[in-house]
C-alpha cells in the first residue's frame, strides 16, 4: 500500500496558505503529501505534480509515465546513447522532449542537469541515484521491476504521486484481464502443443531479459533458456541451439530475421526451416524487455505461437486502443505497422 496524507491535512495545509496570505500578502503555501515509494522511503512530494524527470533506463520509466496518460510531465530528454530513430516512438507520445535538456550520459546523471530541468519529482530506478539527487532537494522517488506484477506495483504508486488512482486501476485492470483472456486458451494446452521458444540475440548469442521467461510461458509457449536463472542475461553457444531445436524464434529487430534465416549453423532447426522467425514489436519500449506496453507482448506472443487459437484477436486494433486509452496518443494505421514488425530505427 501506497501511503498519502489523509483529506484532513490537505484541507489543513489549504486553510494555513490561505491564513498567510490573507495576514500577510503573500502567495500560497504550496501543499504537500507523503508517498511511499517501493524501496519503502516515506517521500515528501508537492501536492501536484506538474513536472518528472527520469533518470535510469529512461525509456522505461517513461513508459510508465506515459501508460497514466501524463506524458507531458517528463521534463528531460533521453539519454544521447538513445538517440536516432529506433526510439522514435517515446517522441510520438511525448513530442516536447525532443527540445528538452538531457541530463543523463554514459556517465550517469547531473546534479547540475537536475537543477536546469527543475522537476518536481524524479523517478528512478537506480538506489544511489536517490543521493545525488537529494544533493539538489529534489524529492526522488524509487520504483522497481523485479517481478512481472511489480508493473502493477509501480502504477499505484504513480497513481499516488499524481494523484490519479483511477488512472492506475484502468491500466492494472486491463493487465490482469489481458493475461486472463489470455489464459483462458493457453491453460487447457497440453505441454506438446506449447511450442520451445528462443527470445535472442543471434549475432552475440545472448538472450536478452529474463522477463521474456515470464511472457513466453504466459502466452502458452516453452522458453528454452527458462533454467531458473536470476541474472538477466544468459549466454549461449549453437552448439545448445542445435540441441533445443527451438519451434519458434524470436529476435529483437526485422533485419534479424534475415539474417537468422541466412545463418547456415542453425539451417536445420525447427524454427528455421518451418519459417517461424518473429522480430518482436517495439513501441516505446521493446516489447520482449520491461515495458509498460506488457500486456500487449502476450496478446502479440500468444497469437504468434498460436495462431489458430488467436486468429480473432486483432492484435493492430488493440495496439490502436491501448495508445489511444493509456498513452493518450493516435497512431496512423503505418505506426502500427512499423511497431508490429519490429522496424522502429529502420528505414
Amino acid at each position: 500500500m501506497f501511503l498519502i496524507q489523509t483529506t484532513a491535512r490537505r484541507v489543513a495545509a489549504l486553510w494555513l496558505s490561505l491564513v498567510l496570505v490573507a495576514a500577510t500578502g503573500a502567495s500560497p503555501v504550496h501543499a504537500e503529501r507523503l508517498v511511499t515509494d517501493m524501496a519503502g522511503r516515506t517521500v515528501k512530494v508537492p501536492d501536484k505534480v506538474a513536472r518528472v524527470a527520469t533518470i535510469g533506463p529512461v525509456p522505461v520509466l517513461n513508459s510508465f509515465v506515459f501508460a497514466m496518460g501524463e506524458a507531458a510531465t517528463i521534463a528531460n530528454n533521453l539519454p544521447p546513447n538513445l538517440g536516432g530513430s529506433r526510439w522514435r516512438f517515446q517522441y510520438v507520445v511525448a513530442p516536447q522532449i525532443a527540445t528538452l535538456p538531457v541530463i543523463q550520459s554514459g556517465e550517469g546523471p547531473s546534479v547540475e542537469g537536475v537543477a536546469q530541468v527543475a522537476p518536481d519529482v524524479v523517478l528512478t530506478m537506480d538506489r544511489p541515484t536517490i543521493d545525488l539527487v537529494e544533493r539538489t532537494r529534489t524529492p526522488a522517488i524509487y520504483l522497481a521491476w523485479r517481478e512481472p506484477d511489480d508493473v502493477k506495483a509501480a502504477m499505484r504508486l504513480l497513481g499516488a504521486l499524481y494523484d490519479r488512482p483511477d488512472a492506475a486501476e484502468a491500466y492494472c485492470r486491463y493487465f490482469d484481464e489481458t493475461l486472463a483472456k489470455v489464459s483462458a486458451r493457453t491453460d487447457a494446452l497440453r505441454d506438446a502443443q506449447r511450442p520451445r521458444v528462443l527470445y535472442a540475440n543471434l549475432k552475440n548469442l545472448t538472450q536478452p531479459h529474463r522477463i521474456a521467461e515470464w511472457w513466453i510461458a504466459k502466452a502458452g509457449g516453452k522458453s528454452v533458456t527458462d533454467d531458473g536463472r536470476t541474472s538477466e542475461a544468459f549466454n549461449f553457444s549453437i552448439e545448445q541451439v542445435l540441441h533445443w531445436d527451438p519451434e519458434v524464434i524470436v529476435v529483437s529487430a526485422a533485419h534479424e530475421i534475415a539474417d537468422a534465416y541466412a545463418d547456415a549453423r542453425i539451417a536445420g532447426v525447427s524454427a528455421i526451416k518451418n519459417r517461424r522467425v518473429y522480430a518482436v514489436p517495439m513501441g516505446a519500449h521493446v516489447w520482449g524487455n520491461r515495458t509498460a506496453e506488457q500486456p500487449l507482448t502476450i496478446l502479440w506472443a500468444a497469437k504468434a505461437f498460436h495462431p489458430e487459437l488467436f486468429k480473432d484477436v486483432a492484435i493492430s486494433e488493440e495496439v490502436r486502443a491501448f495508445y489511444a486509452n493509456f498513452f493518450k496518443s493516435k497512431l496512423s494505421d503505418n505506426d502500427i505497422d512499423v511497431i508490429l514488425e519490429g522496424r522502429a530505427g529502420e528505414h
